[in-house]
């Protein structure tokens, strides 16, 4: 079987993204600005420019856009509440790159049957999709600490990740967002209880 794509190498921090959509949302996105942004964080121009591709996939040019500008209004008020702006974010980010997608609903999967998860398991249900190679386990450990930033589950030492409850958010425009996020990595599904039955809506209510 071929491994499929995984396409992204570096943690971006919540808080970068978040200014990075709220430009997009005011329409004055630049690369300039992002890297202004980005360089607070990273040193080298590599890492930089590595970074600014994983922001522009995930805001400027993230397949649910068309959404966010129909409905500018009520993400900019959703975004004001961190809650719902971490939910946003963390579906932004899914819908930009599968592996994320995939590794957050297995860790879905494994949370509604027990309250602790290790690492080792993780990689070994993402490896049969992704392969066992050093870029899996890379790709892992960006995108788990965006996880952890937006409290969708916390680590209580290394190598062990701990459920911690749903997130409730406030807004109707977060949990849309959220469900499209579900909708772009999985065309053929359409059941209306989706979000009852898979283990990626295992996070919010």
């Amino acid at each position: 079987m071929k491994n499929k794509s995984i396409d992204i190498n570096q943690r971006i921090p919540l808080d970068t993204l978040y200014i990075a959509l709220e430009s997009y949302l005011d329409s004055n996105y630049s690369n300039d600005y992002v890297l202004e942004q980005l360089r607070l964080e990273f040193e080298g121009e590599n890492r930089l420019k590595k970074a600014l591709r994983i922001v522009n996939k995930i805001i400027q040019k993230n397949p649910l856009n068309e959404l966010l500008i129909e409905r500018n209004k009520e993400v900019k008020t959703a975004i004001k509440k961190k809650v719902d702006r971490d939910i946003i974010l963390i579906a932004l980010l899914n819908s930009a790159f599968p592996f994320s997608f995939d590794v957050l609903q297995t860790f879905g999967k494994f949370f509604t049957v027990q309250e602790l998860v290790n690492t080792e398991t993780i990689k070994k249900s993402i490896s049969n999709t992704y392969g066992g190679n050093r870029a899996t386990e890379n790709a892992i450990y960006s995108v788990v600490p965006m996880f952890l930033e937006a409290g969708f589950f916390k680590r209580p030492k290394n190598g062990i990740y701990e459920w911690t409850g749903v997130l409730s958010s406030t807004n109707a425009i977060t949990n849309e967002i959220y469900i499209e996020s579900f909708k772009v990595n999985n065309s053929m599904v359409s059941a209306s209880d989706m979000h009852l039955r898979d283990p990626y809506f295992r996070f919010i209510n």
